[in-house]
């Protein structure tokens, strides 16, 4: 891998073992069956408001989240060697900024707003706009990113999902369980 190409981490699945959405509305509708009721009317307006008004309601501590915390020491150890390491994540940016900070490994973070939900294809474009195609190196783990492994100069693939794997049969990519 080449030193200068930076490395933009997944979050949900991929750093963590987890999903921070699927966790915040587990605790929000753990408050109050009724509340399913507000998630159904943001859902209705898109996944990035739904996002936002999660994070913006629930309080999630980062160090109680489930890392692999092989590929994070992977990680840690390529911005020693002087890769720019970013998170690039469809995660609301609220819950991406304080996991990146409690991390202190990230040199930016790319995540979803209230109004963009930053997945698939909006994630390729945004990274491909920043870096150029082929001009970062990507770690995912679902069908959804690959999107972006197809702008991406190497693949790295983070306890994939079957259907990743099926996509990226008869491709070169590094594998982390």
């Amino acid at each position: 891998m080449n030193r200068l190409v930076p490395i933009c981490v997944d979050l949900d699945g991929t750093l963590l073992k987890e999903d921070v959405t699927a966790k915040a509305l587990k605790i929000y509708i753990g408050w109050s069956p009724l509340n399913i009721f507000n998630t159904l009317f943001w859902l209705m307006q898109g996944w990035a408001c739904l996002k936002q008004k999660l994070a913006e309601l629930v309080q999630l501590d980062p160090s109680s989240l489930k890392y692999n915390e092989k590929f994070l020491e992977f990680i840690e150890k390529k911005k020693k060697e002087g890769h720019k390491i970013f998170l690039a994540t469809a995660c609301n940016q609220i819950y991406a900024r304080k996991i990146a900070d409690y991390l202190g490994i990230f040199d930016g973070v790319f995540a979803s707003t209230d109004c963009v939900n930053l997945r698939a294809e909006a994630k390729a474009q945004t990274l491909t706009t920043i870096f150029g195609e082929n001009g970062f190196i990507y770690a995912g783990n679902s069908e959804d990113d690959v999107y972006v492994w197809n702008k991406s100069a190497w693949c790295i693939l983070v306890s994939p999902s079957k259907g990743a794997l099926k996509k990226m049969r008869g491709r070169k990519y590094l594998l982390f369980d």
